[in-house]
């Protein structure tokens, strides 16, 4: 599902324009939530690219929740502490003022022929997996955005008991790959919500725009 979402950023010369663009994009995401499109309760991310090159990659997340809201925008704020994938040790067993760890890693990118790109994914301790495959198939192998992204995903995961297991999408090569190695693996369905949801825009060394959007979970692409 798109929206048009027609913030420009070309117009921003003073802190007086920032701020009435905030409150204009504020508006419009109302708009939006009130319309049923995709919007998230939990972790989300957006990646923008423009024509000029500009890119920015933006995650969020209310993690469980803290039970506040930032007043007059509705977003719920986070509570990492909270968050069991980043406390491997348990609740509540840091020290007071140790920073909290997160696995949030909104990403920006530049290649010599003036290629951009804007990357980032949700997904709790996934979402560092995730992000390293779609870069490899888009940086290494040389795969479009789309395809990339599509691409059946791992994720390698430490059980309670203290063994590890490989989970990832059904993929002939990734069970043949992981069986020849003697790892032990758990097969999902392909573009299942666990493995993230990847969303990505580029700007080629041409200047053409491209975007895509993960079909494991709810998202949306524009393009003007």
């Amino acid at each position: 599902m798109t929206e048009v979402l027609d913030i420009r950023l070309d117009r921003i010369d003073t802190a007086a324009d920032l701020a009435a663009a905030g409150a204009e994009l504020l508006e419009t995401l109302h708009e939006i939530g009130s319309a049923g499109l995709p919007t998230s309760p939990s972790t989300a991310h957006v990646s923008v690219v423009d024509a000029r090159g500009t890119a920015c990659a933006l995650t969020a997340s209310a993690g469980y929740g803290s039970g506040m809201t930032i007043t007059g925008t509705g977003l719920v704020a986070n509570n990492a502490l909270g968050e069991l994938e980043l406390n491997r040790l348990g609740l509540h067993a840091l020290p007071p003022g140790t920073r909290l760890a997160s696995n949030m890693a909104p990403t920006v990118a530049r290649r010599d022929d003036g290629s951009v790109l804007a990357i980032g994914t949700p997904g709790a301790d996934r979402i560092t997996t995730a992000l390293a495959q779609v870069l490899l198939h888009l940086a290494r192998h040389g795969e479009d955005l789309q395809t990339a992204v599509d691409r059946p995903r791992m994720h390698p995961r430490r059980l309670d008991d203290g063994s590890t297991r490989v989970e990832h999408e059904q993929d002939a090569t990734i069970a043949a790959s992981l069986d020849d190695a003697g790892l032990a693996r758990n097969e999902h369905p392909l573009h299942v919500m666990y493995f993230g949801g990847v969303g990505a825009a580029l700007r080629t060394g041409d200047g053409e725009l491209q975007a895509a959007a993960d079909p494991r979970r709810e998202a949306a692409t524009l393009i003007t």
